[in-house]
């Protein structure tokens, strides 16, 4: 019972087991088959694109291979074009160096009589501005020649000039306003003989005010050419030395001497407070010169003290006597001719700059003028050709139309080109 009960499960597991495996494959065949017909309808996709494409690549090649073709036949067409301009421009240069040099030899006559009429003052002008830089460094070097010359003159001329102060100071004794106005009448005189001229490079007595509004009126003011200025006092007073030169004791003559010095350390430190650099229209340099209109007056003080000379300068003050001052004036105007003659030569180099460009324009006009001709020759042959001498030209349709019956016409004249 055992046995047969075993026998019989065994068999319903059997049977239970072949009913899952078809019920299994059955539904696996189902699936399968899905699959395939989806693989063949999948494959007859891409064998139709692969198709379609091969189709467009065998186009793509026959588009290649004539688009090559193309290439070579319009390099051939490049290729000639070029060889074609390449000729056409050769004869081109041929023609124009032709044209050129038969118009060049018909207009050189006349170009060189233009260029002769224009050369000729251009040629004038720069050999006188040759002529007068050489005469400008011939009279520089004379003048420096003769400046010895002149500073023996002045010597001289100094001489003569403290005599006459020193006689006419024994005839002032003791006015010293009347000194004031001699003084100035002999720095006059230095100045009248320095060859300075007076309005342009000095002014005497010129009313000044400073930045306060207050009027000052220098003696004498040079100006240098480097735009600055020197002032001259003279009203030093020379009482005290005409009593020193008139006395014949000793004792007096020492008293009016220091007199004399102390005269001069007063007059230095009154000028020294005067600030002249700030007058308006001024610019002056960094000292004033103080004039004694006496050579022996002046040696008289230095020789009494060596150092009043360092004394002064130390207070920007320079004295001076005619000798001195006038070796000083010579020398600036002796500048001032200097600076005119530069001056000169600027303005003469300038005016032939100024003509050089002139002439530089005028040869570029002609150079245009030249190339418009040149063009208008050329539109005037080929108006010609067209006229008469070209094929179908006008004259020779004109005959024809002469030579028509039933055609009126009047006589045509006209000039063949020479």
């Amino acid at each position: 019972m055992d046995i047969f009960s075993f026998f019989i499960g065994l068999l319903l597991a059997a049977l239970l087991s072949v009913i899952i495996f078809y019920y299994i494959y059955t539904k696996s065949a189902k699936r399968f088959s899905y699959y395939i017909t989806k693989l063949s309808e999948e494959n007859r996709g891409v064998q139709e694109a692969y198709t379609a494409l091969n189709g467009e690549l065998h186009e793509a090649e026959l588009a290649r291979t004539k688009l090559a073709q193309e290439l070579a036949f319009a390099q051939e067409k490049i290729d000639f074009l070029q060889e074609s301009r390449r000729e056409i421009k050769e004869e081109f240069e041929h023609i124009a160096r032709e044209v050129i040099e038969q118009k060049s030899s018909a207009l050189s006559q006349k170009q060189q009589e233009s260029l002769k009429l224009l050369l000729t003052p251009f040629s004038e002008n720069i050999r006188n501005f040759q002529q007068k830089v050489e005469q400008f460094y011939a009279q520089e070097s004379k003048e420096r020649f003769s400046l010895i010359k002149e500073i023996d003159a002045l010597k001289n001329l100094n001489q003569r000039i403290s005599q006459d102060a020193l006689n006419l100071t024994n005839a002032l004794k003791g006015d010293n306003k009347l000194q004031g106005n001699w003084g100035e009448m002999i720095l006059e005189k230095v100045l009248e003989n320095s060859g300075l001229t007076k309005g342009r490079e000095y002014e005497i007595q010129k009313a000044y005010k400073d930045e306060n509004g207050k009027l000052y009126k220098p003696d004498v003011i040079i100006h240098l050419p480097d735009k600055k200025d020197v002032v001259i006092d003279s009203k030093v007073s020379l009482k005290a030395y005409e009593q020193y030169h008139s006395a014949t004791e000793e004792e007096a003559r020492e008293r009016h001497l220091k007199a004399h010095l102390d005269s001069l350390y007063i007059h230095i430190k009154q000028l020294s407070k005067k600030r002249y650099e700030m007058l308006e229209g001024v610019t002056t340099l960094d000292f004033v010169l103080l004039f004694i209109p006496i050579e022996a007056a002046f040696m008289t003080a230095i020789e009494a003290d060596r150092e009043l000379y360092e004394k002064a300068y130390r207070k920007n003050i320079i004295i001076v006597s005619p000798s001195t001052l006038l070796a000083v004036l010579r020398t600036i105007e002796h500048s001032w001719r200097y600076e005119y003659q530069n001056k000169n030569a600027r303005e003469i180099a300038r005016k032939a700059g100024d003509l050089y460009d002139k002439f530089r324009g005028f040869v570029e006009s002609m150079q245009t003028i030249e190339k418009s001709l040149h063009k208008a020759q050329h539109a005037y042959n080929d108006a010609f050709k067209k006229l008469s001498s070209g094929k179908g030209n006008l004259m020779t349709r004109a005959k024809e139309l002469k030579s028509m019956e039933g055609i009126e016409h009047k006589k045509m004249e006209y000039r063949t080109k020479e």
